[in-house]
């Protein structure tokens, strides 16, 4: 008995600090710890130590700033600077390639060295030799690089030996120099015709043509392109062009008839016939012609 009442003392105390603190639990949960005296002092403490590092800290930066500042605007000094000298640099080196390209342009050129290879190379077209042709004008070139006689004949060699890129090539330079050639733009026709490009053809023949409408050969290409693509009416009017700037030439009649016929102008095809007959009475065709034109309805 003895032995076991100290135990039951114990649990006892234990019970009733249970019992005290469960019914002060309320009371402990909405306990404010902030709010005990020493707590906000400490706060109070931190929050002005806070204040101060920043400030401090703010300070420190102020003064980083003022030391470096000087630093700094030597550094943007010495960038202009490189970029002025920079720019010098290369305005000189500008300057003295102009000076040296203009020099070179401007160099003597003796003319009757390049007429004499220009005319060697048309001998070799003319020949069928169209390396040596390719390689004359490429020397007279070389001495004249303004020259069109050379490029409109190196033209001509490129397409005679169907390099169609290069012939093009050479005349578009050409139109560079002289955009009012028209001999340049018919070649251009010319080399679009042989690659096969019928549309861009007609269209350096109409600019050709707009530059210069005298010339009936070129009216007379542009007819038989244009019925290639069987744009009679057009090739009508084309070849009446020509016959205009032509009048007595069999040929153009003779085409103008042909065109007449397709586009069933019975009245102008008439005309041209007997036109043709009084040009060239001899000619072997008036019966043909004579025959399609009456063929035709009224």
């Amino acid at each position: 008995m003895y032995n076991i009442l100290p135990f039951v003392l114990i649990i006892i105390s234990v019970a009733v600090i249970i019992i005290v603190i469960i019914r002060r639990f309320p009371q402990l949960a909405v306990l404010d710890v902030n709010s005990i005296p020493e707590i906000k002092i400490e706060q109070k403490k931190n929050e002005i130590l806070k204040r101060r590092q920043a400030k401090e800290v703010e300070a420190a930066d102020k003064r980083r700033r003022e030391i470096i500042k000087p630093f700094i605007q030597r550094l943007k000094e010495i960038q202009l600077s490189f970029r002025k000298y920079v720019g010098t640099v290369h305005q000189r080196m500008l300057q003295r390639s102009l000076a040296k390209k203009e020099k070179k342009e401007n160099a003597v050129v003796d003319t009757n060295v390049v007429r004499a290879l220009i005319n060697a190379g048309e001998t070799a077209l003319t020949q069928k030799n169209f390396d040596e042709a390719e390689a004359k004008l490429i020397e007279a070139i070389k001495l004249d690089s303004r020259n069109s006689d050379a490029y409109k004949n190196l033209s001509q060699v490129y397409l005679e030996k169907g390099e169609l890129a290069e012939a093009e090539e050479a005349l578009q330079f050409l139109i560079k120099i002289d955009p009012d050639d028209d001999t340049v733009l018919i070649k251009l026709a010319e080399v679009m015709r042989a690659k096969g490009d019928k549309e861009k053809a007609v269209e350096y023949f109409e600019r050709s043509i707009v530059l210069d409408d005298s010339k009936a050969p070129t009216f007379v290409t542009l007819a038989t392109l244009l019925s290639e693509m069987g744009r009679n009416e057009l090739a009508l009017e084309s070849v009446s062009q020509a016959v205009e700037l032509e009048p007595q030439n069999p040929k153009y009649l003779d085409m103008l008839i042909e065109y007449s016929v397709k586009c069933g102008n019975k009245d102008l095809a008439t005309e041209a016939y007997q036109q043709l007959r009084m040009v060239n009475p001899d000619n072997q065709k008036l019966a043909i012609l004579k025959d399609k034109i009456n063929q035709m309805p009224s």
